[in-house]
């Protein structure tokens, strides 16, 4: 059964802080708006696939729909890393964020637990990372080296710690650990020979984005033939609006395929599977959910993601001691999500949607954005500094007589 509603009380997530693993699970939702949301493309991708249509009329359809991503999502990240185009304000609401939990990490009265939290993300763009790194927190990304920084889930599971030069004192350092399930911009995938092991797939960090560059580049001369797509564009209006004949847009989709990240379509489970850092990311963000006392938070998650959701789903069957714990955005995302559950029950009553509360007719509507996450929900269980007491001293002073009388 999965529970619904807004009361949600800083006494119940605060003990969900204070004596549990903590993760995350950030969707597009998180990003927005700089970054837009595209409607269900999972579905429009999936129909392009199974629809009666010739080979060139699918292909033109299937890069209209990636045209639109790659404008609305993954070139406006060139913008983000010169904090132009109004980036800035996204990455500030990353920053509060951040800031609020790593203050939590500080401050958990747990010694048992590591002060670490799991940031799992399907989002492919780089706002974390630049939030994060402005910051200066501890962030580990999955990636190792300084000149050739190469990634590896091995990475991740380290746990950092400083030493005191003065008394010699071991302290845990609060960390980061980011897990982009659909992969980054920021990734470049190659093939790198080795004679011992042959040819294998390498991912490397590419913060210049030399791969987004050239794919706006192949999508430039298509321009006006691969329009914008509406929220509502269904698959018989995207078939239907393909030209004749169809323009060759293999250039456009070359590039595009070369992008490190997990394209939206059903079957996406079945390409990244090949891919052994992505199957790997699959299996960490499993094994985090099967751990004893641990809670995920879902912000910006419209839970259609039918592989993770199944995934938190059946963790929550497995392990009573999770929580789950759903922000919805506004009351018709809480319907949306609800909907996504339904026929897979959940036993232990442990996955909870809340939403906003329901406003009296002359008040403004509440949603659910990270910023008003951050501050509503988790802000207000930081432990103030206490101040020590003022504390006043009395001194008293008595004359005694002296030892040898005096000459008076």
């Amino acid at each position: 059964m999965i529970q619904r509603g807004a009361d949600l009380t800083t006494d119940q997530l605060r003990d969900l802080i204070q004596d549990a693993h903590m993760n995350f699970l950030l969707g597009a939702g998180t990003s927005m708006p700089f970054f837009s949301l595209l409607g269900d493309i999972e579905n429009l991708l999936t129909s392009i696939e199974t629809a009666e249509a010739d080979t060139s009329v699918k292909r033109f359809a299937q890069a209209r729909v990636y045209a639109s991503f790659f404008r609305e999502v993954i070139a406006k990240n060139l913008p983000l890393l010169k904090r132009s185009n109004g980036s800035e304000t996204i990455i500030e609401s990353y920053k509060a964020f951040l800031q609020t939990l790593n203050r939590l990490l500080l401050r958990r009265r747990s010694a048992i637990l590591n002060k670490q939290v799991n940031l799992f993300t399907t989002n492919v763009d780089l706002t974390i990372e630049l939030a994060s790194e402005a910051l200066q927190l501890e962030l580990n990304d999955g990636f190792s080296g300084r000149f050739t920084p190469r990634f590896s889930t091995s990475n991740f599971g380290s746990v950092i710690s400083r030493r005191s030069l003065q008394y010699d004192n071991l302290s845990e350092i609060p960390t980061f650990n980011l897990l982009k399930l659909h992969g980054s911009v920021g990734w470049r995938t190659l093939e790198v020979s080795q004679p011992e092991d042959g040819t294998r797939s390498e991912i490397r960090f590419d913060g210049s984005l030399t791969r987004v560059v050239r794919t706006g580049e192949a999508l430039q001369p298509l321009a006006d033939e691969l329009s914008p797509l509406a929220n509502e564009t269904t698959i018989s209006e995207l078939l239907e609006e393909v030209p004749e004949p169809a323009p060759n847009v293999s250039n456009f989709l070359n590039a595009y395929h070369e992008l490190a990240i997990v394209n939206p379509t059903k079957t996406k489970f079945q390409q990244t599977v090949l891919n052994q850092n992505y199957y790997d990311l699959l299996r960490l963000f499993a094994n985090e959910l099967e751990k004893e006392n641990t809670v995920l938070f879902a912000i910006g998650f419209s839970c259609r993601d039918e592989h993770i959701r199944e995934l938190i789903v059946r963790a929550a069957r497995v392990n009573p001691t999770l929580q789950v714990i759903v922000f919805a955005h506004s009351t018709k995302s809480a319907d949306g999500i609800e909907k996504e559950f339904v026929g897979q029950p959940v036993t232990n009553g442990n996955i909870r949607i809340v939403e906003p509360p329901a406003s009296e007719a002359d008040e403004e509507t509440v949603r659910f954005d990270l910023n008003t996450i951050t501050g509503h929900f988790f802000e207000p269980l930081v432990p103030q500094p206490t101040r020590p007491a003022a504390t006043q001293v009395e001194v008293n002073v008595s004359m005694q007589p002296p030892l040898v009388p005096g000459d008076g």
